[in-house]
This record gives C-alpha cells, sequence and structure tokens, in this order.
C-alpha cells in the first residue's frame, strides 16, 4: 500500500513538472512576441516621426506655393494632375501611419 501512494505521488509530481514545462515555454513564447511587438511598435513609431517631418516638408512647400502662384501656373494641367496625385498619395499614407499609430 505504501508503494502505491509512492507511486502516485511520484505520478502527480510529474504530472506537475510536465505542466509546469508547458507553462515555461508559454511564457518564453508570449516573451518573444512581446519583444518581438515592441521592435515593430518602435519601427512604426520611428516611421510615423518621418512621415510626420515629411507632412511639415510639404505643408511649407505648399505655402511657399501659395505666395508665388506664378510656379503652380508655370506647370501644365497633366504636370499639375501629377504633382495633385503625388501629395495625395503622401497625405494618404500619412493618414494611415497616424491612424495606426493611435490604435497601438
Amino acid at each position: 500500500m505504501d508503494l502505491s501512494k509512492y507511486e502516485i505521488l511520484i505520478n502527480d509530481l510529474s504530472s506537475i513538472e510536465a505542466e509546469v514545462a508547458t507553462l515555461k515555454d508559454q511564457i518564453r513564447d508570449n516573451a518573444l512576441r512581446t519583444d518581438e511587438s515592441d521592435s515593430i511598435i518602435q519601427r512604426f513609431k520611428q516611421e510615423n516621426s518621418l512621415l510626420k517631418s515629411k507632412l511639415t516638408e510639404l505643408e511649407i512647400e505648399i505655402e511657399n506655393l501659395k505666395k508665388q502662384p506664378d510656379t503652380f501656373n508655370l506647370l501644365n494641367s497633366k504636370e499639375r494632375e501629377g504633382l495633385k496625385a503625388k501629395l495625395q498619395d503622401v497625405i494618404s499614407k500619412i493618414d494611415y501611419h497616424l491612424s495606426a499609430d493611435r490604435q497601438v
């Protein structure tokens, strides 16, 4: 009878050891994912900062162009439309990254 109690105790301890090992692996995996997520967030923050700087530069450039209306009129309509499309694309990208940053 004492032997069976000992065997039960050993089995219980083995089961607990297996559960602890599983939990340890899960914690390690979660830590790795957290580190990866932190790295991605940092990269997005840097990219967001760069995009904000570009936006500021573009806004200044637009203001300077507004002060010199003749400069914009030197472009033909196709060039103006191309410039507008490029600016809209940059603004859309910046808006996307800004909205993604707010969600993080």
